[in-house]
C-alpha cells in the first residue's frame, strides 16, 4: 500500500475545488495525481474523469504505467479500451471512466462532459488554454473539480493562477524532492550534480524562480568565463555548428582535463563560387588546424539532405573527415540551455571569440516563456551552436526514476 509523505497527503486531502501540487522531481507528484483521479472516480459513479499530460509520449511513458501501478497496488478491478485510452474502474458504488489525454490537443476536449479532471506537469504548457478548456468541461458529476501537479518552470501561467492571481477555491501545496524518503541518496546527488543553484530551487525544492525573463545564459560571467586559451596538442578539436542560412556560425573548442576551452569562432558567408557553406567551414578549420582530428556537433536537423549539394550537411562534414556527434532528434531548447548554463562552471572562452561572448551576454528569453527571443537576427547563432555541443557532451538530464518508488 502506498505510504504518502506530507505534501502528498495535503494534496490528496485538500478540500479546495482546484488544488495544485508544485514540487521537485521525484517527489511523488504523478502518484498522487493518479490517486486523485481514482478518488474522484469513486465520488462520481457512472461519470468520466480526464487525466492529461502535456504530450502523448508522456501519457504512454509516464501517466499510463503509473495509473496501472496504483490501481494494481490498491486492488482495483478495471478494464481498458486502447482506442481512446479509457479505463473503466470499479468501485463499491459502481464504475467510472478515467480517460487519458494530451493537453497539447486540448481543443479535442470540447465535446467531453466531465465530472473531474487534472493536468500533470502543467507548467510545461505555454499558457492556460488547456486548463481553461478543462474547467469548461466540468459539467456532469458530483464534484466538478480540477487539479494540477507539476514541477515549476518559472513564473508562468501556473504561478499566475495559483499564486499571483489566486481566486477562491484555488490552493497551492508545495513539496521538495528530499521529502520523499524512498529516494536513494544517489538520486538526490545526481540532481545536485546536474543542476545549478537556480534549477535546484525549482527542480528540487519546488520553488518558483525566474527561468523565463532576462538573460538566457544567466550563468555566463565575463570575469569568470573569458580568458586566455590555447590549442593543446594531441587533443581533438571540437566544432559547434549552427546551420544558419547566412551566415553559418561555428565555434571551436577543446576539452582539456574536463574543462572546455573555446579557441576560435568562424563566420561563414555565401561566396561567389559554388562551394556550399558547410564545405567552406570544414576547410577553413582544417586549414587553421592541419592534421588535427575534428569532432563536429551540428544541429540534428542537418542530417536531412541539402538540395543545393544533394548531400546532407552531416554527410558533407563526414566527407571532409569530421566525426559527427548529434542527437537523433532535436531536444527541447530548455534542456540545451540548462546544459550550457551548467557548463559555464568549467568553461573558458578566448577574448577573440567576440560573437560567442556577445551571444552569451545578450541573448534573452521571450517575456513569460523559456523560448529564446530570436527577434535580433544578429544574435543566437553562436549560442545555438554551442548548445548542441553541451547538450551532447554534458547533458542535463531529467532523472529517470527507473524502479525507484516515487511515493
Amino acid at each position: 500500500m502506498i505510504s504518502l509523505n506530507k505534501h502528498q497527503y495535503e494534496f490528496i486531502s485538500s478540500k479546495a475545488k482546484h488544488p495544485a501540487l508544485v514540487a521537485g522531481f521525484g517527489s511523488g507528484k504523478t502518484i498522487v495525481f493518479c490517486l486523485k483521479g481514482l478518488i474522484e472516480a469513486g465520488l462520481n459513479p457512472g461519470k468520466t474523469i480526464l487525466l492529461a499530460e502535456p504530450v502523448y509520449p508522456m501519457v504512454k511513458n509516464v501517466l499510463q504505467p503509473t495509473l496501472e501501478h496504483v490501481m494494481k497496488d490498491y486492488g482495483f478491478d478495471y478494464s481498458y479500451k486502447a482506442s481512446d485510452y479509457r479505463y473503466r474502474v470499479s468501485w463499491a458504488g459502481g464504475w467510472a471512466d478515467i480517460l487519458l489525454g494530451s493537453a497539447e490537443n486540448y481543443q479535442r476536449w470540447a465535446g467531453l462532459n466531465l465530472a473531474a479532471g487534472g493536468i500533470d506537469e502543467a507548467a510545461l504548457l505555454k499558457d492556460n488554454g488547456a486548463w481553461n478548456m478543462l474547467l469548461s468541461r466540468l459539467r456532469d458529476g458530483n464534484t466538478l473539480t480540477g487539479w494540477a501537479t507539476t514541477t515549476p518552470e518559472g513564473f508562468n501561467w501556473v504561478y499566475d493562477t495559483w499564486v499571483e492571481e489566486i481566486k477562491y477555491g484555488y490552493e497551492l501545496i508545495q513539496g521538495r524532492t528530499e521529502d520523499n524518503s524512498h529516494l536513494p541518496d544517489e538520486f538526490i546527488e545526481s540532481l545536485k550534480t546536474n543542476y545549478d543553484d537556480r534549477l535546484i530551487k525549482a527542480y528540487m525544492n519546488g520553488e518558483f524562480v525566474n527561468l523565463q525573463h532576462g538573460q538566457t545564459y544567466y550563468q555566463f560571467n565575463r570575469e569568470k568565463n573569458v580568458g586566455p586559451t590555447a590549442y593543446t596538442k594531441g587533443l581533438p578539436l571540437r566544432a559547434a555548428i549552427d546551420f544558419n542560412v547566412d551566415p553559418m556560425a561555428v565555434s571551436v573548442c577543446q576539452i582539456v582535463e574536463k574543462k572546455v576551452n573555446w579557441l576560435k569562432t568562424y563566420k561563414i558567408k555565401h561566396s561567389a563560387d559554388n562551394e556550399v557553406m558547410t564545405e567552406t567551414a570544414a576547410r577553413r578549420i582544417k586549414k587553421d588546424y592541419p592534421g588535427v582530428p575534428v569532432i563536429a556537433y551540428p544541429d540534428p536537423a542537418g542530417k536531412h539532405r541539402d538540395t543545393r549539394s544533394n548531400r546532407s550537411d552531416h554527410q558533407i562534414l563526414r566527407d571532409e573527415g569530421f566525426e559527427v556527434r548529434a542527437k537523433s532528434s532535436t531536444r527541447s531548447v530548455s534542456e540545451g540551455v540548462n546544459a550550457v548554463n551548467r557548463g559555464m562552471a568549467f568553461t573558458t572562452i578566448h577574448p577573440e571569440c567576440k560573437p560567442l561572448i556577445k551571444d552569451l551576454e545578450q541573448v534573452i528569453n521571450k517575456d513569460g516563456t523559456r523560448e529564446i527571443d530570436k527577434s535580433n537576427k544578429a544574435l543566437t547563432h553562436y549560442s545555438d551552436g554551442i548548445r548542441y555541443f553541451y547538450d551532447y557532451e554534458f547533458p542535463v538530464k531529467k532523472p529517470n526514476h527507473g524502479s525507484v518508488k516515487r511515493w
